[in-house]
């Protein structure tokens, strides 16, 4: 039985902006559980006796996550050059790495059936695999022959490559490949470039031409590689629909309550001393937390999840699929269309929203996003200077943390707002906003004279 893991969590998860800038992606909120969290706790269901997660950014906050879990440890590294390299500055803090143990890609969604089951069977040398969602030409993905892992193309065009790697079952004898990584990826489409990085897939090709035999096992269930913002809002629709699937009836803790004028079609879990008060409809589906009111009429689609210690009130609407963080706020009639909503945001006062809020930000009166092109297509997303077609929440908005909005600001289909930022009262944004950044707009006025002799006293 495989008893170690180590999760590789060392990159900088620069195309994951503006979310990146504030925390390791490998810790953003799915459906209100960090990544993370998500991941050890299906590992532990498993019979992980020792997980070991290595982290080059914001690790601190990795570690303040499994402060109460003596089953795992978090290895804080100066910098990465690669997953290879991080691999072997984790590798040390194992137990024994000279048995079989699991590497894993932190930044992964795989289901916890899927972990559990992969874990049960596993053998050195096994691999577990999911299939591509998007072209090859957006990851590093494999290529299959006869159930093994045959080959790792880096962005490949064509259809050659049909699968992704989220982790692999090695021992310590594979550090030797590591150490002797390239420090590039080797096997490129001719006129193609790579960065110079030290890629653990590389490593395993090498060890795959020496004689040694991956085995392929594929994922029954979606597996998320959170690589850019939509891809959080990809899993997180996933998430919530799978959670809220699972109410067979209403479930209600200690001091919750459902008043009778509360329309709710579907089932609901509702958290300790939380309130659905009058008018309220819920149309389908919803996880409340502990201490959370929904009252004076606000409405809430199917597959929602609420966090802990929110407010809804005076016809605030959440959208279809939508995640509420801890410690929000919606009033006044805001709207949610499918949103990511961190902890600790503000909607208040009137306004629209489509995509994804980072933490403590909060939007001013007013504040609507654009959602439908007037060529009803997508919006073409700039991710580290390449331009790229999301194939879902492309035209969705992305704030990221401690950030706000001034009055009616108005943000165009799919821009990104940086961690830190302003967009000021009156802006119509149409392009990305740094982090640290405020935009207002400069404003041209003409005064003329004016009284009662206007009217013909």
């Amino acid at each position: 039985m495989i008893q170690e893991t180590l999760i590789l969590a060392g990159g900088k998860g620069e195309k994951f902006w503006p979310f990146q800038s504030t925390r390791n992606k490998s810790m953003i909120p799915i459906s209100n559980t960090p990544l993370l969290v998500h991941t050890v706790d299906a590992l532990i269901e498993s019979g992980m006796e020792h997980i070991v997660i290595v982290s080059a950014t914001h690790s601190a906050a990795i570690r303040n996550a499994f402060r109460k879990q003596a089953e795992v440890d978090v290895v804080e590294i100066a910098e990465s050059k690669g997953s290879a390299d991080t691999y072997l500055q984790g590798l040390g803090k194992l137990n024994n790495p000279t048995r079989p143990f699991f590497v894993l890609h932190g930044d992964c969604l795989v289901q916890t059936e899927d972990l559990v089951s992969f874990l049960d069977q596993a053998k050195l040398h096994d691999a577990l695999i999911f299939p591509l969602r998007e072209p090859s030409t957006n990851w590093i993905a494999c290529r299959l022959d006869q159930g093994k892992v045959v080959d790792f193309g880096g962005h490949h065009r064509g259809n050659l490559m049909t699968h992704q790697l989220a982790g692999f079952i090695a021992d310590g004898s594979f550090a030797g490949y590591c150490e002797v990584n390239p420090g590039k990826f080797t096997n490129l489409k001719v006129g193609v470039g790579s960065p110079q990085e030290n890629y653990i897939e590389v490593s395993l090709m090498d060890a795959m031409a020496d004689g040694l035999s991956l085995n392929a096992r594929i994922a029954s269930q979606p597996v998320f590689d959170i690589d850019k913002p939509w891809h959080a809002m990809e899993a997180n629709v996933y998430m919530n629909q799978k959670r809220c699937s699972e109410l067979k009836s209403n479930e209600l803790a200690e001091g919750a309550s459902i008043d009778p004028t509360a329309r709710i079609d579907g089932f609901v879990r509702v958290g300790k001393n939380s309130k659905i008060g009058r008018n309220v409809w819920i149309r389908g589906n919803a996880i409340i937390g502990d201490e959370t009111i929904l009252d004076q009429g606000c409405i809430v689609g199917e597959n929602v999840v609420i966090g802990d210690k929110c407010s809804i009130l005076n016809h605030a609407k959440l959208g279809d699929h939508c995640t509420l963080g801890h410690r929000c706020m919606m009033d006044q009639g805001f709207e949610l269309l499918t949103s990511l909503i961190l902890d600790h945001v503000y909607l208040v006062h009137y306004g629209e929203y489509y995509g994804m809020i980072g933490e403590n930000t909060d939007l001013g009166a007013g504040t609507t996003c654009g959602t439908l092109r007037f060529d009803d297509g997508l919006t073409v997303q700039s991710v580290r200077g390449r331009k790229e077609t999301p194939t879902h929440f492309a035209n969705a908005s992305y704030i990221g943390d401690n950030s706000r909005t001034g009055v009616c600001a108005v943000l165009m289909p799919g821009v990104k707002v940086g961690s830190n930022s302003v967009v000021a009262s009156g802006v119509v944004l149409n392009e990305d906003l740094a982090d640290q950044t405020l935009i207002y707009a400069k404003q041209d006025t003409v005064k003329v004279p004016w009284g009662p002799e206007k009217y013909g006293w």
